[in-house]
């Protein structure tokens, strides 16, 4: 697809990548239109913890997550934003049989350019000394890394849109899309306007699967359900824990929210590329227009028991109501970024497994690249057709 003026994209779902994807769209000179039901940032972005970080096993991963991360970072500097980024730090810990292969996976991405170094538990329980690390092996610190505000970069990246010519339709949800002799054609809106398109692109994460099936290609995503506790710890969030946290071993995650609150959530695994087969699941959602926004006092204790070992200070903090959000979960913990299958100029973000928001940014942008310059290689690893037939 050549980069002109006159060719029409429309982009489906203001969540972080489809945001991004307009955005940069925009920014190459694509007319453009971001179509999204509600606003932006609704859905799995606005309830996403929005821990920004480098490091993962699967290479493909660590890109584009150092990518979006420093997308984020520079809002403010490439499109005026205001600071949506907070660089507290992204602290990992691991145990003894993992700790080989991610001392291997440090290296790597410390090659490839990101802030990141392989620590001894001892530093880590002095960086934090709240923090029990008798049971681990290796840490793993990014000291760039921390958190976003999901709302904030998802309306930041909206508003870069719209300035770079990209027309903006919310409260305005898709019905279908319109195929004419096996291309797409443009979509179809709930108010019955037809929007004419060259190219349609999905950023419909976990309101993807019914789609595809409309068009006769099963997607092999799940949605799973995945509870935050909010501990209330006025004036003591960073004192008690200074950085974003993440602990392969106890499965769970953790960060402040400024200097009053920390969110904590549990983890069945794939939050590295490399699932813990030996965790629970999450409670599937069948409905993701329906489903329990809500975490009550015994869903945050259930959530705490996976980190209060870790943190015993955690227990003296008040708990606060909790809230769900949604992941859309491939059977590889690996994102579905590709083509439609039998829909030309069809393309479709899904699949996420909880990696979504810090990778969110570089897919954007490496989707304006596929659809606008007809290739993407940063993208080929999260190809369908690696779960063989899906007709």
């Amino acid at each position: 697809m050549a980069n002109a003026r006159g060719t029409e994209v429309v982009v489906v779902g203001a969540g972080i990548a489809g945001v991004s994807t307009a955005y940069h769209l925009a920014a190459r000179g694509v007319a453009t239109t971001l179509l999204e039901k509600r606003h932006p940032a609704y859905g799995p972005t606005w309830r996403s913890s929005a821990i920004c970080h480098a490091f993962y096993m699967a290479p493909a991963l660590s890109r584009l997550a150092a990518r979006g991360t420093a997308i984020l970072r520079d809002l403010p500097a490439t499109i005026g934003a205001p600071v949506v980024f907070r660089p507290v730090g992204m602290m990992w810990l691991v145990g003894a049989e993992a700790a080989p292969a991610w001392r291997a996976a440090v290296e790597r991405i410390k090659g490839e350019g990101a802030a990141i170094e392989a620590i001894a538990p001892a530093e880590v329980a002095r960086m934090a000394p709240g923090i029990v690390t008798d049971d681990a092996a290796l840490g793993v610190w990014e000291p760039t890394c921390g958190y976003a505000d999901p709302y904030g970069a998802a309306n930041a990246l909206a508003e870069g849109a719209r300035r770079a010519g990209a027309r903006i339709r919310l409260d305005t949800a898709m019905m279908r899309l319109v195929v004419e002799r096996g291309r797409v054609a443009g979509i179809e809106t709930t108010g019955g306007e037809r929007i004419g398109a060259d190219a349609v692109v999905l950023a419909t994460g976990v309101w993807t699967r019914p789609i595809a099936a409309r068009l006769g290609v099963e997607l092999p995503i799940t949605v799973e359900r995945h509870g935050m506790a909010v501990l209330d710890a006025p004036a003591r969030a960073r004192a008690i824990l200074p950085f974003a946290w993440c602990d392969d071993i106890l499965c769970n995650y953790a960060r402040p929210e400024g200097e009053g609150t920390i969110l904590v959530g549990s983890w069945a695994g794939g939050g590295t590329g490399v699932r813990h087969g030996d965790v629970e699941r999450p409670d599937q959602a069948d409905d993701p227009d329906a489903y329990d926004e809500l975490v009550d006092q015994a869903g945050s204790t259930e959530i705490l028991t996976h980190i209060v070992r870790r943190v015993p200070a955690f227990e003296s903090l008040g708990v606060r109501r909790g809230y769900a959000g949604l992941y859309d979960m491939s059977p590889d913990d690996l994102p579905i970024i590709d083509r439609l299958p039998g829909v030309d100029g069809a393309h479709m973000i899904c699949g996420s497994s909880g990696h979504g928001f810090k990778l969110g940014p570089a897919v954007g942008e490496e989707v304006a690249r596929l659809v606008a310059a007809g290739q993407a290689p940063a993208l080929d690893d999260f190809a369908l057709a690696r779960f063989g037939d899906t007709a």
